[in-house]
């Protein structure tokens, strides 16, 4: 459940994983708003979920290398 170690294991420092977190959150919010309006119509931003998850995909993989 705690694992105090993590921003280390996953090769950041605090501020940077605080950044990292804080920014992904933000990304979040905003996909939540496209799927909202996607939900009611479903004909207009179809693909955009999927590419969020693909890049954010990306990011997780490429924080902290």
């Amino acid at each position: 459940m705690f694992n105090f170690t993590h921003p280390k294991d996953v090769g950041m420092k605090y501020v940077n994983h605080l950044k990292f977190s804080w920014g992904e959150s933000i990304r979040s919010l905003g996909i939540c708003v496209v799927m909202l309006i996607h939900g009611i119509f479903p004909f207009i931003l179809d693909k955009t979920f999927s590419k969020y998850i693909d890049k954010a995909s990306d990011r997780i993989k490429t924080t902290g290398s």
